[in-house]
């Protein structure tokens, strides 16, 4: 179906879909009406085959590792504020229904309520105390509409926007490693619009790569708990580091592994045994001081990274855009 091909689309398609259109990026309506869900999480797939199989994909992974590593390390309270896919998904709303925002009035909580209650991530009144949250660690203020004083509106400060800038650019580099003739980075460099766009599109890709992404092996352990993905990043950044002579081997000190990102020793002992329960370490030595990285492990962490490559592209792409490199559906380009 040509629809689902990488990187081909309908000249005549595209010719009527540009002719249409005033402006050089898409809006969330637009997006939803041209790309349908199925013919988008088919694109996400085929992407993450295509990432995976990319010779040098190893290796950039490796290095993604390690720099999200280092954006975590002692950083405790952006730590828990970001600690789980609802969070992280709250986050993302945040900045795209601001950006999206003509006035730039800022989202309201009940649509972000709507949000997570939908995605069936957390019930509403856990949605509005990790917002509380996020105001407390100075990731977000809550400000009254001049309209209607009954409501709040939400605003990302900078501290907010330069964070997730800084998730993205560690996407795009992983991006650039494997596809360095697109330049991914630079774009963000050149043009501030073309940022502030990837935050405004980020929902819609959140929304179509959802329905796969929780089901991945692993993700329960490692996406939804909270700190379970910071874990996965720090035993791969140890792989291949010659720490031990036993292949796949590391050492990872649950007391030590936990003070570095504002964990306690008993949540990282805990999700390590259900990491273990479900066959993705094996716990040599009591304490974490030695674990064996199976490759289911490894399949899922390969899978996160090339998922927020893929998602970054998209955003980019869109922002950018590049429609030819997305997955437009012509039956729906009127």
């Amino acid at each position: 179906m040509a629809s689902l091909l990488l990187e081909t689309t309908s000249a005549t398609a595209m010719e009527t879909f540009t002719m249409n259109l005033p402006v050089r990026y898409l809006e969330h309506a637009q997006v939803e009406r041209l790309i349908s869900q199925e013919t988008g999480v088919e694109w996400f797939k085929q992407r993450m085959r295509i990432l995976r199989c990319n010779p040098a994909f190893s290796a950039a992974a490796a290095d993604y590792a390690r720099s999200m590593v280092d954006l975590y390390k002692g950083r405790y309270l952006i730590n828990r504020a970001i600690a789980n896919v609802a969070r992280q998904t709250i986050c993302t709303a945040i900045l795209s229904l601001y950006f999206e925002q003509t006035e730039k009035t800022g989202p309201f909580l009940s649509s972000i309520q709507n949000l997570t209650t939908e995605m069936n991530l957390c019930s509403r009144n856990t949605t509005a105390a990790n917002v509380v949250l996020l105001e407390r660690v100075g990731l977000v203020t809550r400000s009254e509409n001049s309209k209607d004083r009954r409501w709040r509106s939400i605003r990302p400060t900078e501290q907010l926007i330069k964070e997730v800038e800084s998730f993205l650019r560690a996407n795009l580099t992983v991006a650039d490693a494997l596809f360095p003739a697109r330049k991914y980075r630079e774009l963000i460099d050149a043009n501030d619009d073309v940022l502030e766009r990837c935050f405004a599109n980020s929902i819609h890709s959140l929304l179509i790569t959802d329905s796969f992404a929780r089901d991945l092996p692993g993700s329960l352990i490692f996406d939804t708990s909270d700190g379970g993905k910071i874990l996965l990043l720090k035993l791969m950044s140890l792989k291949d580091t010659g720490q031990s002579s036993v292949e796949d081997t590391v050492e990872f000190p649950f007391e030590e592994v936990g003070s570095l990102f504002g964990l306690s020793r008993t949540h990282v002992r805990r999700l390590m045994k259900k990491a273990e329960a479900g066959g993705f370490v094996r716990l040599l030595e009591d304490g974490g001081r030695r674990v064996q990285i199976l490759p289911p492990l490894e399949a899922f962490f390969e899978n996160i990274v090339a998922l927020n490559v893929a998602r970054a592209q998209f955003d980019l792409h869109l922002a950018n855009g590049d429609y030819d490199l997305l997955p437009i559906d012509p039956f729906r380009v009127q």
